[in-house]
């Protein structure tokens, strides 16, 4: 889970850091920090990776871009993130609505309370959200369910195709990928080939097209439960 730290206050974005550890229990392949001191070289990393985070801690009072005009620039190509203020003015949390934020920490916070906060949005990241993850060049990369457009094997590669258009690999067995996307929204079409159903497009007899265009073909053997499970997920719309 990629979680961005932005406060103009050193001493504060260490204690945040701190915090963000004691929530994951010190385990620190399942989530990265990265530290920001303005909202402006936020919005520069996020124009050279976008979406990287899942989640972020912004400091309401910046200079320069502060943090309600930071988040709605996020907000503007990511309505997934979960987005958490901190701020010693509890009258500004009122504006924050219009950028759908997760909640508020206020300073100085208290620990209990703000361990509270971090748990209950890694949670709801984790189970109300979905996520994806893998291993790639001894990296973690972690993608919301929603961002993977579809699925394909080959030999001992996976490859994951993002709703962005990227494609990124990593060794792995279609079962194991399989296994973390289990439910209705994903459907398995081919021995080698699964697909994100709401990014569909058009679906015929023998192969479907999901939205960027790709035309991917449905195997004898999973035409009648793919078929089956792609009324089952239109029923449930």
């Amino acid at each position: 889970m990629n979680i961005a730290i932005c406060d103009d206050d050193h001493r504060m974005s260490g204690q945040v850091e701190e915090l963000v550890d004691q929530v994951f229990h010190g385990e620190t392949g399942k989530y990265n920090t990265e530290v920001f001191f303005s909202g402006d070289a936020l919005l520069d990393f996020l124009e050279q990776q976008p979406n990287f985070f899942h989640m972020y801690l912004l400091d309401i009072e910046m200079a320069g871009t502060d943090g309600l005009k930071t988040a709605a620039q996020i907000r503007e190509t990511d309505p997934d993130a979960v987005i958490i203020f901190m701020t010693s003015h509890s009258e500004l949390m009122s504006e924050a609505f219009e950028v759908l934020a997760f909640q508020f920490i206020v300073k100085p916070f208290e620990t209990e309370k703000a361990l509270g906060i971090l748990s209950s949005a890694v949670r709801y990241l984790q189970k109300r959200k979905g996520v994806f993850q893998f291993v790639a060049q001894k990296k973690i990369y972690t993608f919301f369910l929603s961002q993977i457009s579809y699925i394909e094997s080959s030999g001992r590669k996976i490859f994951l195709h993002t709703t962005e258009g990227e494609t990124y690999e990593y060794y792995g067995t279609l079962k194991d990928a399989r296994e973390q996307v289990q439910g209705i929204l994903f459907a398995q079409i081919h021995n080698s080939i699964i697909i994100n159903l709401e990014y569909l497009n058009t679906v015929e007899s023998n192969s479907v097209y999901l939205k960027a265009g790709e035309k991917l073909p449905i195997s004898k053997k999973f035409h009648a439960s793919f078929h089956q499970q792609f009324q089952q997920f239109v029923l449930s719309r």
